[in-house]
């Protein structure tokens, strides 16, 4: 997996999670992160490989998924909290991929509170290896799985995944195009300071025209996080929370050549995540 280094190049720091993981700020700065982590690991989860003919077949590939963060998951409109008086909202909080520069509002008996600033990113890259087995009883099986140990402060990152592609379409005698339902599930542990899953059900329809194939699909997905921080004065500690763009709509399409299967894929809406794949499927 490759993912921008700066983005988990330390652990959750004491003001950052005095100041967000345990406030009302803590929705705005960190859901885009789940979002855009969540969706990535989602996409291309199926690869579509559609066999009327009930061939058993192999697939060992590598998929790359690029999530491109808009401005809007950038910031957000945060709120003063005592004793900071009275309560404002301030527009343009940097969120965990905004604005390395923080952001502070002073009050009138000069108390200031500080909305710490992001990393600055505007787009996470994903790689990670997949192998599928099908098609049997119309059903493919997708799984995923990667461990880099990386020492330091970052240390680790896990990443499991597996997903189940079944196609109805044969149950009707469709002969010229397919239609499919699919859940997948996949995990991410990133060090001692995350634990994230995501959980997608999706369905979706294409049509396979000799060595090409191409598709469509509708997703409902759930992303729930958990991030472990430290903090001397009160105690270490975790903070669960959920993602906050739950549906997903996405196009995408394949050619065999030989051996090989390309395939490359788009889907949306926020973040917009383009991904391309590459491997070999054995028949």
């Amino acid at each position: 997996m490759l993912i921008h280094s700066n983005l988990f190049s330390q652990p959750i720091n004491e003001f950052a999670a005095k100041s967000y993981l345990r406030t009302g700020n803590s929705d705005g700065y960190i859901s885009p992160f789940i979002d855009v982590v969540g969706s990535s690991m989602n996409s291309s989860g199926f690869s579509y490989l559609y066999d009327s003919i009930q061939k058993f077949h192999i697939y060992v590939g590598l998929n790359v998924t690029s999530a491109f963060i808009p401005g809007s998951m950038q910031s957000f409109d945060g709120v003063t909290e005592e004793p900071f008086s009275p309560e404002i909202t301030v527009a343009n909080a940097p969120t965990v991929f905004g604005s390395n520069s923080a952001l502070t509002a002073v009050d009138q008996t000069g108390n200031a509170y500080v909305f710490p600033g992001g990393f600055g990113i505007n787009r996470v890259n994903l790689l990670f290896p997949s192998l599928q087995i099908g098609n049997f009883f119309n059903t493919n099986l997708s799984f995923r799985f990667l461990a880099l140990d990386f020492g330091g402060d970052l240390k680790s990152i896990k990443l499991f995944g597996g997903g189940i592609q079944h196609f109805i379409s044969p149950y009707w005698g469709a002969k010229d195009y397919f239609v499919g339902v699919g859940a997948s599930y996949n995990q991410i542990k990133i060090g001692e300071y995350l634990t994230g899953n995501s959980i997608l059900a999706q369905v979706n329809a294409g049509q396979q025209k000799g060595i090409f194939n191409y598709y469509g699909f509708a997703a409902l997905q759930k992303n729930k996080y958990e991030f472990f921080y430290a903090d001397a004065e009160n105690g270490d500690g975790s903070v669960v929370y959920e993602g906050d763009q739950p549906i997903r709509f996405g196009l995408g399409g394949g050619i065999q050549l030989w051996k090989f299967y390309l395939h490359a894929e788009g889907s949306g809406f926020k973040p917009v995540v383009a991904s391309v794949g590459f491997g070999l499927r054995f028949k």
